[in-house]
């Protein structure tokens, strides 16, 4: 008996591709659709996230949902027109250092707060919070490096940047 259609798994072509299960995406505008594409619960989430130029996590759901996800903030929406970006090489939340810096004593870190995209520079940029201070600056990922301890720090100390 030859196979159907249905028994025969999806692979991937340059006719047909498969999207990635997970994607980074941005909604620069909002959609003309109105708000019937996000999850009802959900609405209230995307005021002042969307649109803007913050960069989401998305994720393929079993169901005709996408997950997408900024930071703590997570909402289901139905598929909409939304510009695809390339992956944020640093995540929110993620301690870093100023790569360049002139007083190689005192070591810059900050926990990433917030993740952009730069039109300008065609890439993701990324703020910093130093202390209980939010930085205003935007850094590129050239800019920054993961932030390792110092060797000599002891397992029963915590770092707080």
């Amino acid at each position: 008996m030859a196979p159907t259609d249905d028994s025969i798994p999806i692979q991937n072509s340059e006719a047909f591709p498969v999207k990635p299960p997970v994607t980074w995406v941005m909604f620069p505008r909002w959609p003309e659709d109105g708000d019937g594409w996000i999850f009802p619960q959900d609405r209230h989430k995307a005021e002042g996230l969307i649109p803007s130029d913050l960069i989401f996590r998305r994720e393929a759901t079993d169901d005709d949902f996408y997950l997408i996800s900024y930071g703590d903030v997570q909402m289901k929406i139905h598929p909409v027109m939304m510009e695809e970006v390339p992956e944020p090489k640093y995540k929110m939340g993620e301690i870093v250092e100023l790569a360049h810096q002139f007083d190689v004593e005192k070591i810059t870190t900050g926990t990433i707060y917030a993740i952009r995209w730069s039109d300008y520079h065609q890439e993701p940029q990324y703020y910093l919070i130093r202390g209980d201070l939010k930085s205003q600056n935007a850094y590129l990922a050239k800019d920054l490096r993961p932030y390792e301890p110092p060797k000599q720090f002891h397992a029963m100390h915590e770092y707080d940047p």
